[in-house]
């Protein structure tokens, strides 16, 4: 069902559309501009014929016949050659490490005494007014004496103190302290010293059952042959997800080489980019309580670079959607039923949606069949596209940028 869903309404998820506003060519940008190319057309349906000539109003109000503005070329049989997709050892280690830093293992150690600089495994409870406070109780947890992870006076408190010894700690929280309801309040640490341990940095070739046991069970590891199976298949299907949004991309450029959009209908451009600037100020509001000006001070851009990057990506959206629709008619692809009623289920169970109903509301009926139909016309050239794999793939583009580095620089 995802693959049904990634053309539908940039506008759903108007935050999340914020990254590419960066960088045109990135690749958060890409995927963007194919779920926006149906985001700002919410009535321009591949058939209907009328067109509005004046630029007030909303993008609904523009109607035309994308045939009328589209040559279409090529769209069957597309060559697409992609790099490969598998999940080597090399990347399963990789990603592996990386969640390793965060989980150091510990050996116990004979040490009876503690020092500062000794890590430590402790049990401790918070008291305030005679009620243990939220977040305030842990079992089994480790600390290094000295590193000021806990607010003043505990972890001075535990030194000194022997093993198996239980210190209670009469401490107060700083003024500033984040908890509004603990800053600057008195409280009692009752802790229990469990032992004294030496702390070790985990690494690929020295995990153990154990390990991943006791730091990867909630996510379901018990042994590392789990653990290693488990990060590959997630891995795994990480880059089929982004497998299915580079032959998407692929596709569209390749359609954007065959295919000509001679011009816009008049005013379609103009309102798509009001109506995602629109949007996207809306989002920012709900969101994060923020207003445009403020967002864009945030990254260092001016407006006059935000409404001209939201005017390019607009266009490359627009460009992508009126070939579609263009195609569609040519190939008489129409909504059918069961097929829509399948879109929208995914739509809502993706989206969040309380029911196709409330989506329907939302965005209007032709729109969404709109969003189907371009949807179904994508499917359709995938399905037909010869596409290979091969792992040398953009590497000689690669190169050729390299040089042209080079040559620049010297």
């Amino acid at each position: 069902m995802k693959k049904k869903t990634v053309l539908f309404l940039a506008a759903a998820c108007t935050l999340a559309l914020m990254g590419g506003c960066g960088d045109k060519n990135s690749n958060a940008q890409k995927e963007n501009t194919t779920e926006g190319s149906q985001a700002e057309n919410t009535e321009g349906k591949a058939d209907e014929g009328t067109e509005a000539s004046d630029s007030s109003g909303t993008v609904s109000d523009v109607k035309y016949d994308a045939s009328e503005y589209v040559e279409v070329g090529q769209y069957e049989g597309l060559k697409i050659t992609l790099g490969t997709y598998d999940v080597t050892d090399e990347e399963v280690q990789s990603n592996i490490e990386s969640m390793l830093y965060n989980y150091p293992a510990y050996e116990d150690l004979d040490k009876d005494t503690v020092e500062n600089g000794d890590t430590v495994n402790i049990d401790y409870e918070g008291i305030k007014d005679g009620v243990a406070f939220d977040g305030g109780t842990a079992q089994g947890a480790y600390l290094e004496i000295g590193s000021g992870s806990f607010i003043e006076g505990f972890e001075e408190g535990l030194v000194g103190k022997k093993v198996g010894e239980e210190v209670s700690l009469d401490l107060t929280f700083p003024e500033t302290y984040q908890n509004e309801e603990l800053a600057g309040q008195a409280v009692v640490f009752h802790v229990k010293i469990n032992k004294i341990v030496n702390k070790i940095d985990m690494t690929y070739d020295k995990l153990t059952d154990q390990y991943v046991l006791d730091n990867f069970s909630v996510q379901g590891y018990e042994t590392v042959e789990d653990f290693k199976k488990g990060i590959k298949e997630q891995l795994e299907t990480n880059n089929e997800s982004t497998k299915a949004m580079d032959i998407q991309d692929a596709i569209f450029d390749k359609l954007g080489e065959t295919c000509k959009v001679k011009s816009f209908p008049d005013g379609l451009l103009e309102k798509s980019v009001a109506e995602y600037i629109e949007q996207f100020k809306a989002g920012l509001q709900a969101n994060y309580g923020m207003e445009l000006e403020e967002y864009l001070q945030s990254l260092g851009t001016s407006e006059e670079d935000f409404n001209k990057q939201a005017e390019e990506y607009m266009q490359t959206s627009l460009t992508n959607q009126l070939i579609l629709e263009a195609i569609a008619k040519k190939e008489n692809i129409v909504v059918d039923e069961e097929g829509l009623s399948e879109y929208m289920q995914g739509i809502v169970a993706d989206y969040g949606y309380e029911s196709e109903e409330a989506l329907v509301e939302q965005y209007g009926e032709e729109y969404v069949q709109n969003a189907y139909l371009t949807t179904k016309t994508l499917e359709m050239i995938t399905e037909a596209a010869d596409i290979s794999y091969d792992a040398n793939a953009g590497q000689e583009d690669t190169a050729e940028d390299s040089s042209q580095d080079d040559s620049v620089a010297e």
